[in-house]
């Protein structure tokens, strides 16, 4: 009995001092084997922390399905800019025009004459105000509940006035009270930022935006006050905020929205023309100061 324990604790040393060679010292014989058997282990490794990080075969699968796609991110833009985005009320000379206030700020729409020759005339597909109607309402038809469609659904009123000789629809007041902010109705870049005497005799300020892709080609806004946006910045069509409403009733009288508006809400406004920036001395009467 006790020899054989002796010869089993014999083997029992042979065998640890077998294994101690082969893995600790390595003889180059079993080198490549070790090294293998290594390698797979290592790789298992590895396969087993990548699943961990990313959740497994299922989980990576998962993450990949809560990354939206390309076409995914194009529709969730599309939606954000068919809610927040001002629509269309007019179009000129190859420029998209949309409401420069928000639909629920909105008092009325009017196109007129603009003063001079170089405003460009506008179109629209806004139906025409029935004249009578409204003067008798003191009320433009808008709907303030509007879910969809590119073009706004409101009515315009379309006036003569006697002292300009220019032709019809070459400016456009968009009402809404002193104050309001106005956006962009066009994409571009702003040119111009300046103020000057409205009529000679009223302060007001004016700011020029370049359409995109028409250089000679201004938009003007005028009535407006606290600006928000400086020469050089890009704006978005209906998006970015410009400035805001002037209160252009305390300084003139007979403001000609004020008579198709209810009671107390006035006829404040912003102006918006298109005019063509290659008529002789407009760049340098106009936009003397614009950037480029």
């Amino acid at each position: 009995m006790k020899r054989a324990l002796i010869v089993l604790l014999v083997v029992a040393v042979v065998m640890v001092g077998g294994v101690y060679a082969l893995v600790v010292l390595r003889p180059s014989v079993v080198q490549p084997a070790v090294e293998a058997f290594e390698a797979r282990v290592l790789n298992q490794q590895g396969a087993t922390a990548s699943q961990e990080l990313t959740g497994g075969a299922e989980g990576f699968d998962a993450l990949g399905d809560a990354v939206p796609s390309a076409a995914e991110e194009a529709a969730e833009q599309d939606e954000w800019l068919r809610q927040h985005r001002t629509r269309l009320i007019a179009q000129a000379s190859g420029v998209d025009f949309r409401c420069p206030v928000a639909t629920e700020d909105l008092t009325g729409i009017l196109f007129h004459q603009a003063s001079f020759a170089y405003a460009l005339p506008f179109t629209t597909e806004l139906p025409e105000a029935n004249y009578e109607w409204v003067e008798a309402h003191r009320t433009i038809p808008v709907n303030r509940d509007q879910q969809e469609g590119e073009w706004l659904d409101a009515e315009a009123l379309h006036l003569w006035r006697t002292s300009d000789a220019t032709p019809m629809e070459t400016s456009i007041d968009v009402g809404a009270a002193a104050g309001t902010v106005v956006r962009s109705p066009i994409s571009g870049k702003v040119v111009l930022v300046k103020d000057y005497m409205l009529y000679d005799q009223v302060p007001d300020i004016e700011i020029h935006i370049q359409p995109d892709g028409k250089p000679d080609l201004d938009c003007v806004l005028i009535h407006t006050s606290d600006p928000l946006v400086s020469a050089g910045e890009h704006v978005d069509a209906g998006l970015t905020e410009v400035c805001h409403v002037r209160d252009i009733e305390k300084d003139l009288t007979d403001v000609q929205l004020s008579f198709f508006t209810p009671e107390g809400v006035g006829g404040n406004h912003v102006h918006v023309q298109l005019n063509d920036a290659t008529t002789k001395g407009y760049r340098s009467e106009k936009l003397k100061g614009a950037v480029q």
